[in-house]
């Protein structure tokens, strides 16, 4: 087996709330700081059991509109008025990526779809501190989500962009060998990012051809059997022994250059590097999941076994997956138009 070079290539390894019985006095819920209230707000979610990740974006939402407000500010300011002023400056005036300053696109205005995720979270930590007595009046009350007409795809990959992709790597470098198995696995599963990264030795069955994801590791927490491609089990096995050579032995299948599980975040930088380096206009985790559920609708999958695959709750979702764009719709037409038998 020939070793490959761990360094890369460039040398860099809206229900309406009762009144809480309970309450604050007038004054300390004029005072009460929003940074105080973030607090309570993420240690009563963390003594619920909810995931870092989840906690995480709770503290950069509210973090970005501290930004907006100045800095930190008394709830009371926390009004409706004020916050349809924070969903107009979204909507129309806020840069896309401003605090990514590698990102040289930027355009004004978030997507409906983005500015909506942040109310939702503003929406509960409001209904939080209001029943917690943190604050007099729920300013979300009335706040209704963003309409659209426009229901934002997400977009997968074509399969001449997926080649492109395969092309550049270069098996002689471990990090671009283990990034295409990852992508691989990515490619055949439909997995979440986290769910594929953190894939151990364990958890593959090659007589079932299933890879187990536990309740621990799913987003639902809901344990799942994942059917994988044998052939696809089989790199990831001979991945595992090859990482033996190279360092101390670990139950997970992918890992860094320095031996340390690979993180999902350390793939994005990945593939952002490499999206300039091939000319792709936008490569991330996420397009490989919706490249799965498109193609296995289009080569016959049904709808109801592919929400069970990639584990969605409401089948909503998985619908969402399946916006196709005007090559595939061409190319679905003439094969199924009805027309066709006529003209024989």
């Amino acid at each position: 087996m020939n070793r490959r070079k761990l360094s890369n290539r460039n040398g860099v390894g809206h229900k309406s709330l009762k009144r809480p019985n309970r309450r604050l006095e007038r004054d300390d819920v004029d005072t009460v700081m929003v940074s105080v209230a973030l607090k309570s707000f993420v240690e009563a979610k963390r003594a619920e059991g909810l995931r870092d990740r989840t906690i995480e974006a709770y503290n950069e939402h509210i973090k970005l509109l501290m930004r907006y407000m100045g800095g930190d500010f008394p709830l009371s300011k926390l009004t409706a008025d004020q916050i349809r002023e924070y969903v107009n400056y979204m909507l129309y005036d806020r840069l896309t990526y401003q605090e990514d300053e590698h990102r040289k696109k930027k355009k004004k205005g978030l997507s409906a779809n983005t500015v909506n995720i942040r109310l939702r979270t503003l929406r509960t930590m409001c209904n939080y501190w209001f029943l917690e007595g943190m604050i007099s009046t729920n300013p979300m009350q009335n706040i209704s989500q963003v309409k659209s007409d426009y229901v934002e795809e997400v977009p997968g990959l074509s399969p001449k962009e997926v080649k492109k992709l395969l092309n550049y790597l270069n098996d002689e470098f471990f990090g671009d060998y283990r990034d295409r198995l990852l992508i691989m696995l990515l490619l055949d599963t439909g997995m979440r990012i986290n769910e594929a990264v953190n894939v151990k030795i364990g958890d593959i069955n090659m007589k079932r051809s299933t890879v187990h994801i536990p309740s621990a590791r799913a987003k639902n927490r809901r344990y799942r059997e994942v059917p994988a491609t044998l052939s696809v089990l089989q790199k990831l096995v001979e991945l595992y022994h090859e990482n033996e050579s190279y360092f101390e032995q670990s139950e997970y299948i992918f890992l860094n250059t320095d031996g340390e599980p690979y993180s999902s975040d350390a793939f994005r930088k990945r593939l952002n590097r490499i999206k300039v380096d091939i000319g792709m206009e936008r490569l991330s985790p996420h397009q490989f999941r919706h490249t799965f559920c498109r193609e296995y609708l289009l080569n016959g999958g049904d709808l109801f076994t592919l929400q069970k695959i990639v584990d969605h709750a409401d089948i909503k979702t998985t619908r969402k997956y399946i916006q196709m764009d005007e090559d595939n719709l061409r190319a679905q037409h003439g094969v199924y138009s009805p027309v066709n038998k006529y003209l024989e």
